[in-house]
């Protein structure tokens, strides 16, 4: 089997989503706005993406566009947790799922503030491959380390565990709402 790194995040076949949920969650489009601003680096931003209900959470379905590379993508789904309590808009559950067209490396990021706390740092997010092969990322310096922890769960234990059925994600029967993030 083939480690999985940071340069597989990084191929340019995968369809990227952000599932999102939480009392404090208001409206994605701000937040979403406010990555842009941040990430575009002084360049106007024009992105197309869109959003559903997917039982309890928000779905985001992101275009392929150059702004959204893996680690500004990884940064977006961290983002999504704000800066509670200044920030009064925020998810508590913050989900990348990364679906790979050619079908060899799908994976996932989550955050989990309990198990952040026993095993990694204040910024770094858990992920799993398809294949099991977990993960913790550091989001500021975008480096991705294995880990055996036992705590992470496998791939499709944490997909049924949240409701998460990749084929209803991936298919074209959702209805979609557009939402234009432009910064200029």
């Amino acid at each position: 089997m083939t480690e999985f790194s940071k340069e597989t995040t990084e191929k340019e076949t995968y369809n990227r989503f952000v599932l999102v949920k939480g009392k404090s969650l208001k409206d994605i489009e701000p937040k979403i706005k406010e990555w842009a601003e941040i990430f575009g680096a002084g360049e106007p931003v024009n992105l197309t993406i869109y959003k559903t209900d997917f039982g309890s959470w928000t779905l985001i379905k992101l275009p392929e566009n150059e702004l959204l590379t893996a680690y500004n993508y990884h940064n977006l789904v961290y983002w999504f947790l704000g800066t509670p309590p200044e920030d009064q808009n925020f998810a508590e559950y913050s989900i990348g799922i990364s679906i790979d067209r050619k079908g060899e490396s799908t994976y996932l990021i989550y955050n989990d503030y309990d198990l952040r706390e026993k095993i990694a740092t204040n910024d770094d997010v858990f992920g799993i491959s398809e294949k099991n092969q977990k993960f913790i990322l550091s989001i500021p310096f975008d480096e991705l380390k294995t880990s055996t922890n036992k705590e992470i769960v496998d791939f499709d234990k944490f997909l049924t565990e949240n409701g998460i059925n990749l084929n209803e994600m991936n298919s074209n029967k959702l209805k979609w709402t557009e939402l234009q993030i432009k910064v200029e």
